[in-house]
């Protein structure tokens, strides 16, 4: 009888108590929620930081690309232009540079086009004979004109005249390039 009495009082308890429960659970399971967003947001946080301030540093590299695109002009050929004319525009400045610093031209020849890790170039073998001073001149004389002339290789030797008095003569072969852009 004792058990009817407290019939109301148990149902109303065990009531709360899967109440109580469950507001537990739900609880638990907010809490562990909670603690992943924070995890994740933990990791995005640094990533998103970056995100802004390359989107902040866009005009500047924007400016930038365009700068070096623009000093890309100076150091080479045109993307249009015929890589057999470029070779020989390169082939008379070559041959132009030599003589006016000074050197007699043996030989010049233009090379096939290369394009090894980077835009294609287009090489120029060309032999001169002359002073050290002559070279000298001549090697200055190659990086002043636009589109500028690189060297690739250059084989040096020494020409006996007999006279010690007369200035140093060599022979030199050297191999210069210039740039060709890409589209």
């Amino acid at each position: 009888m004792k058990l009817l009495r407290y019939r109301a009082f148990i149902s109303v308890g065990v009531t709360v108590l899967l109440l109580l429960s469950s507001l537990s659970a739900a609880g638990y399971y907010a809490w562990t929620y909670l603690e992943r967003a924070e995890v994740v947001l933990a990791d995005i946080e640094p990533k998103y930081a970056r995100l802004l301030g390359w989107q902040r540093s866009d005009a500047p590299l924007r400016k930038a690309v365009l700068e070096s695109f623009n000093s890309l002009k100076r150091w080479s050929y045109p993307e249009e232009q015929d890589p057999a004319k470029a070779g020989n525009d390169v082939q008379q400045r070559a041959r132009h540079a030599a003589e006016v610093g000074g050197m007699s031209i043996v030989s010049s020849q233009v090379l096939p086009p290369a394009s090894e890790n980077g835009p294609p170039r287009i090489p120029v073998s060309l032999t001169v004979e002359g002073s050290l001073q002559s070279l000298q001149a001549t090697l200055s004389g190659l990086f002043a004109d636009s589109p500028a002339l690189f060297v690739d290789s250059l084989n040096m030797h020494s020409i006996d005249k007999g006279d010690p008095k007369q200035p140093q003569q060599v022979t030199v072969t050297m191999v210069v390039y210039s740039l060709l852009r890409q589209p």
